[in-house]
């Protein structure tokens, strides 16, 4: 609240905003549920009356079924057909066909003494025996007269069976039944014009065992889901998105389950939502509209201070003020004007001064790593001349005038493949210097060897893992690696450059002083708090020199700074660029 007290103008949009955000959230939000409920109560009473449809039809057929069963078991030539003696077959058959007339569209009659079927309207063959010791033949032996329904063994798998509706008519010693068979098929065939093309419909018996899947439930899915809630102990429909409606049929022990998707799908419900979601946007950006517009109005020379003092908060110097006045706003915009200016030219000249400052200090210390060492060099040529009169004086000075070239250049940068020629110029004459008492070796990936660096800042670290790492060493090595690492959470990339020896290590004192930027430590060891000064003068305090004193013995220095394959430009070199453009 504090944030909004401090400007007028987001007191006014916050106040239009609220306003119109509750008219179009609450009022959107109510349209959305208010059409959900209307649209399920119409798309419930459809899908009662599509499900009641495919039940009544099923139901026709069940009831065909029944009559069909009625009429054999009172048709004196049907019944005497489950005895023993001479038949006429064609009697018997012109007497099944017209019996069956009522379900020979969708089913096959078949009349069976014992297991074995006898009698069919099946064109062709006759049905398959069936085991009288199980299935529909022993449940209709043992129910006295009435119809039993039943999957068929013989075909029954986990998606589906053929029906079987099976009634005792004869009971001796091998009784006589009748047997009306559905198959799942035919039982589609007679469903798909009553059926909508997104619902589905399963006919299962009380055990959910299924005998027709059809439609979007024809995968077995949601049958699977109504049988583990109710094993559960839950709503056979709970965790469902569509309808579920579940019918029992008649006294038959058959289950019509009937699934419709839902009257309005989330993708549906979501683009409601959406639509309510741009209306507030849209809400917000003309409030925003409609309050900067009165604010305008009722302050604008307000607003323009407030804007011009943003500004110059965040850093731009150059921010001016107009107002077309002449009262006491217009007084106040030149105060303003006349202090940015005031302002903007101390900070460059402070700017400017210390730039001059930090380049002097570099070029000094760049300038201080090289006379030591050509000393002891020229030294040591002047003695290995005298004393062995060898090839190693001409190895020796062209190194040494290798060194000398990159000291002396003007540049103040160059590429690490560069700086590798160099300490390996400077490798090649202390080998000689210390008779081969240590060798380097150079692991770095062409991909990395562009990479632009300040010259001169490798030489030190090589110097004091020979000169202080490996004193009285008869077997000294140098391994030099170094990798590109990306830069975390939109940094820069960082080179890594390690210089690793197996000398005596470096001392406690010395580890501890360079990891914690102590100067006072390291004034005594020119080489490497220059190196460590030139690093974070150029690129600043989060990079520069640290060491590691591995389990194994030895040192290593690592050296990270920012990854760059062009020359760092310096700001006078940036203000007349942007002066000549």
């Amino acid at each position: 609240m504090g944030f909004v007290r401090q400007s007028f103008r987001r007191q006014m949009f916050v106040a239009f905003l609220a306003a119109a955000l509750c008219l179009v959230i609450f009022g959107g939000i109510l349209t959305v549920q208010g059409f959900q409920a209307r649209v399920k109560a119409d798309y419930e009473k459809r899908d009662k009356e599509q499900e009641e449809l495919v039940t009544e039809r099923i139901n026709t057929m069940l009831t065909g079924a029944e009559q069909t069963l009625d009429g054999i078991a009172s048709n004196d030539v049907l019944r005497k057909a489950f005895f023993k003696g001479r038949k006429n077959s064609l009697e018997i058959y012109a007497a099944l066909y017209n019996e069956s007339q009522n379900v020979r569209d969708f089913a096959v009659v078949d009349l069976y003494i014992g297991g074995l079927c006898m009698y069919s309207t099946r064109s062709g063959y006759k049905s398959a025996a069936l085991p009288e010791y199980y299935s529909v033949l022993s449940n209709a032996s043992r129910s006295s007269g009435k119809t039993i329904y039943a999957l068929d063994p013989g075909s029954s798998d986990e998606e589906s069976a053929s029906l079987l509706i099976a009634r005792q008519i004869i009971n001796k010693d091998n009784p006589g039944y009748a047997v009306i068979r559905i198959e799942q098929d035919t039982l589609k065939e007679q469903l798909s014009g009553t059926m909508n093309a997104k619902d589905g419909f399963m006919l299962v018996n009380d055990h959910l065992r299924p005998l027709c899947l059809m439609g979007t439930a024809e995968d077995g899915k949601t049958l699977d889901r109504i049988r583990n809630n109710l094993f559960k102990g839950n709503l056979y429909n709970d965790g469902f998105d569509s309808n579920v409606y579940i019918t029992e049929l008649g006294e038959s022990g058959l289950l019509s389950v009937y699934v419709t998707p839902p009257a309005l799908d989330e993708s549906a419900v979501k683009a409601g939502y959406q639509i309510i979601i741009l209306l507030a946007i849209i809400s917000v950006i003309v409030c925003l509209i409609v309050a900067n517009r009165m604010s305008n109005y009722v302050a604008k020379p307000i607003g323009t201070l407030a804007a011009g003092m943003r500004r110059f908060r965040k850093g731009d110097f150059d921010a001016k003020i107009e107002l077309d006045r002449e009262d006491e706003f217009e007084q106040l915009a030149v105060g303003f004007n006349k202090m940015t200016t005031q302002l903007k030219d101390t900070m460059e000249e402070r700017v400017a001064a210390e730039r001059k400052v930090n380049e002097t200090r570099i070029e000094m210390m760049q300038a201080q790593l090289n006379p030591h060492f050509l000393y002891n060099t020229l030294d040591t040529i002047k003695w290995v001349a005298k004393a062995n009169h060898v090839p190693e004086v001409a190895t020796m000075s062209a190194s040494l005038a290798g060194i000398l070239r990159t000291s002396i250049s003007q540049t103040q940068f160059v590429r690490l493949s560069e700086e590798i020629r160099l300490i390996q110029n400077y490798c090649d004459i202390q080998r000689i210097r210390f008779d081969d008492k240590f060798d380097i070796t150079i692991d770095i990936p062409e991909d990395v060897m562009q990479a632009v660096i300040p010259k001169l800042i490798l030489q030190p670290i090589i110097e004091n893992a020979i000169i202080h790492g490996m004193d009285e060493m008869d077997n000294g090595h140098i391994y030099v690696a170094s990798i590109r690492e990306k830069g975390r959470d939109g940094a820069p990339d960082l080179l890594k450059i390690s210089v690793q020896d197996n000398g005596k290590g470096i001392s406690d004192e010395m580890l501890t002083a360079l990891n914690n930027d102590d100067p006072e430590t390291l004034k005594g060891h020119l080489g490497l708090n220059n190196v460590n000064t030139i690093i974070r003068l150029y690129y600043g305090k989060e990079y520069g020199v640290m060491a590691v004193r591995p389990s194994e013995g030895g040192t290593i220095m690592i050296v990270t700074i920012p990854y760059s394959e062009n020359e760092p430009v310096k700001e006078e070199e940036k203000d007349d660029k942007s002066t000549d453009s």
